[in-house]
């Protein structure tokens, strides 16, 4: 399907051909309802670099949120409190809530003094407001790995030199979902609930694929004693071998 739907325009006519209908304008509008039901779709291609995408702390020692980021995956510190990269302490940060964030920043002087230290720690971050703020404080200039899912730009809206844009990372990589996902708006619209009902069983399914392949992704191989990054916990921090 991808060899055949190459850009926006080619999707307009792919469905004006299976729909047979000839109105652009419409078409365009369920491709935008279609964009709104993907806003928080996990596609590898949205994945990024955590070794590139470094985030920095400020005097206060919260990171900005990066402008481009749709949900966190996992934050870590690999090791650089003022000194050599790589030299420790080494951290994971665990999400939790920003009431959570802001009680434990009043005890987080004691939380790198334990009695027996260990080689890796599990640190905590939550929002407050625009920014993330970490547990253990960060230091100004301190660097964080960030790795997350970012957004991507909407099909026909204007990139910075006022082009419509005609492709992003979701057509080239999950041309179904736009498919499936336009053509269920389309007959909706139309007031076909038939065959509104059949697309949208289509988008799920292959929605559930994508979701599928990713729980797959953090909970098979790897370090099984990490749970999920997006469920808050007590506080925990051990050895990783």
């Amino acid at each position: 399907m991808s060899t055949q739907i190459a850009d926006a325009t080619s999707l307009v006519d792919y469905i004006k051909s299976f729909t047979g209908s000839s109105n652009d304008d419409e078409i365009k509008q369920c491709i935008y309802l279609a964009e709104l039901m993907m806003r928080n779709i996990e596609l590898p291609a949205l994945r990024t670099d955590p070794y590139t995408t470094i985030g920095i702390a400020n005097d206060q020692g919260f990171v900005p949120i990066p402008s481009d980021m749709n949900k966190p995956i996992i934050f870590f510190n690999q090791g650089n409190p003022g000194g050599t990269p790589g030299s420790g302490p080494w951290i994971v940060y665990d999400r939790i809530g920003d009431r959570d964030i802001i009680t434990e920043e009043l005890i987080q002087n004691n939380y790198l003094t334990p009695v027996n230290i260990p080689a890796v720690y599990r640190g905590k971050f939550g929002e407050v407001g625009q920014v993330y703020e970490f547990i253990p404080m960060l230091t100004e200039g301190q660097n964080i790995n960030m790795y997350y899912y970012q957004t991507w730009p909407l099909l026909f809206s204007l990139d910075s030199q006022n082009n419509p844009i005609e492709t992003n990372a979701v057509l080239q990589s999950w041309s179904e979902g736009y498919v499936y996902g336009t053509l269920h708006n389309y007959y909706a619209k139309r007031k076909n609930n038939e065959d509104a009902t059949y697309w949208r069983a289509k988008f799920d399914d292959a929605w559930n694929t994508v979701e599928d392949q990713n729980n797959k992704g953090k909970w098979s191989g790897g370090h099984n004693r990490l749970t999920s990054v997006f469920q808050p916990r007590k506080d925990r921090r051990f050895t990783a071998r």
